[in-house]
């Protein structure tokens, strides 16, 4: 195993917020005894927890199978016709794949297929 690996990987996880205190004590051990890294507890607690609380849900909720707001209003604004330095074939590849979607309710669908006539593409 590659030692720069090893030290990414303890690192990743003393700063993800779904890992346990005592695993990450263990990995600031190991950090500071195999490579002679110091974290802080202090500071990647701060950090992991700031992370949990300011990080914005995307996509689409599974159990409502709608658009999540954040992901309507980002299409919307991205076909309202200058398509805002996206990739045209991006935006209809995922309108068309949003129609097709099972968990997508029949109201946002037919928001995406009026998008999709907007841009003068077919619905296949």
């Amino acid at each position: 195993m590659d030692p720069g690996n090893r030290e990414r990987g303890l690192k990743a996880a003393i700063n993800n917020p779904r890992v346990s205190e005592q695993a990450k004590q263990r990995d600031r051990e190991i950090l500071e005894s195999e490579f002679g890294t110091h974290m802080p507890e202090e500071s990647t607690a701060n950090i992991a927890e700031e992370e949990v609380h300011s990080t914005p849900k995307k996509g689409r909720s599974k159990s409502t199978g709608s658009h999540n707001a954040s992901t309507s209003s980002k299409t919307e604004s991205s076909t309202s016709g200058n398509l805002e330095g996206k990739d045209r074939g991006n935006v209809i590849r995922g309108l068309k794949a949003a129609i097709n979607n099972p968990n997508v309710s029949e109201k946002a669908k037919e928001k995406d297929r009026k998008k999709l006539h907007d841009l003068g593409e077919s619905i296949d």
